[in-house]
């Protein structure tokens, strides 16, 4: 079957394209054709204009502000975008989702997912089309494949509800990514869901050998620190963490701080003795590396994504919040429980896909 994958722009975020290379691995090994629709959202015409004159405005009043760019977010620089070419099967680069897109690109049926997808605060003025409204009234498949609203409270209005609802009610099965997000499918959207993995988790560490740099050398053991939102508060609580344990700190980040590349990404925590990370994705790798780690909570980006992650697998003792950054977890990992959990997810996982994309 031919798929259209519908989820975040693929822009400078690790997880957000490895979530999407992953559901592509995972729908083709199911015997599905997958193509990534690759839309940028984009400011209309009049709203740039504004928006320039108003820069040029505080120009004039001798404040520093850039002119502001014609779409939003940063699309995505060489480190990302030579995976992503390379990769990624995608559509041609689109500023709106359009209708069209499902002739063109011959769609059979079309998967919104995973990442934060239906958080309203990262998707405000194209909600709907998260929920497909572009196709409304098309005769295809729609599955939401662990779709995450990133928090466990409601962000809608009431009018984005209704209509999101009205869309969510004609798909075919949804699925999310935290045990929350059920019942806030439930009580606001009026449909039922279940709760899988992340795509990333569909795969096992094994399917992401081909992609890891190799060339990736380590002089000395490290402790991997992949810190979004760092703190001089958090970068107290790293160093000790290392001290402890006598390894050397190395610092990675992503967006316009990123320095290193999906495949190197990948390597640097792959072979480090240590993780600490205040991001989901950073977490999801640890684990599947079977890496010592420690997860930092992230009230802002929502702390319901990790300890829905983690309780299933019994490692929520592997989380730190951020009021109290101290070492809570005691003894090894037991990774021979946390595997076997994992796949039962995983079976179950893709046991959802496979159902809800037969002919």
């Amino acid at each position: 079957m031919r798929i259209g994958i519908v989820t975040q722009p693929l822009e400078m975020n690790y997880g957000g394209i490895l979530q999407n290379w992953a559901l592509q691995q995972a729908l083709r090994g199911l015997g599905h054709d997958p193509i990534t629709i690759d839309a940028f959202e984009r400011y209309s015409t009049p709203h740039y204009l504004f928006n320039c004159l108003r820069a040029i405005m505080k120009k004039l009043q001798g404040k520093r502000v850039n002119l502001p760019k014609r779409y939003h977010g940063s699309l995505r620089n060489a480190l990302f975008g030579q995976f992503v070419e390379s990769h990624i099967a995608k559509t041609r680069v689109m500023w709106n989702y359009k209708r069209s897109v499902v002739s063109r690109y011959r769609l059979e049926a079309l998967v919104v997912g995973s990442d934060q997808v239906w958080r309203y605060s990262y998707n405000k003025s194209h909600i709907r089309d998260m929920y497909l409204a572009f196709a409304r009234g098309l005769p295809l498949k729609r599955v939401a494949y662990a779709a995450s609203f990133g928090v466990d409270n409601w962000e809608y209005d009431s009018k984005q509800t209704a209509a999101c609802a009205a869309l969510a009610s004609q798909m075919d099965a949804i699925s999310v990514r935290e045990a929350s997000g059920i019942a806030l499918c439930r009580e606001h959207l009026g449909v039922d869901a279940v709760c899988v993995l992340d795509p990333t988790l569909l795969l096992d560490a094994s399917a992401y050998q081909p992609i890891i740099d190799p060339e990736w050398k380590v002089d000395k053991p490290y402790l991997a620190v992949y810190c979004l939102d760092i703190t001089p508060e958090k970068k107290a609580f790293f160093e000790q963490v290392a001290k402890k344990r006598g390894l050397e700190v190395r610092y990675f980040s992503a967006g316009w701080s990123a320095e290193v590349t999906v495949q190197r990404w990948l390597a640097i925590l792959r072979h480090a003795s240590m993780v600490v990370t205040d991001s989901f994705h950073g977490t999801v790798f640890s684990i599947l590396f079977g890496k010592e780690f420690y997860t930092v909570g992230n009230r802002h980006r929502g702390n319901t994504r990790f300890l829905s992650l983690l309780q299933p697998l019994g490692l929520v003792e592997r989380f730190i919040n951020i009021d109290s950054l101290e070492e809570q977890a005691e003894g090894e990992i037991n990774w021979a429980d946390v595997f076997s959990r994992l796949d039962v997810k995983r079976r179950a996982s893709l046991e959802f896909l496979s159902r809800h994309l037969n002919v």
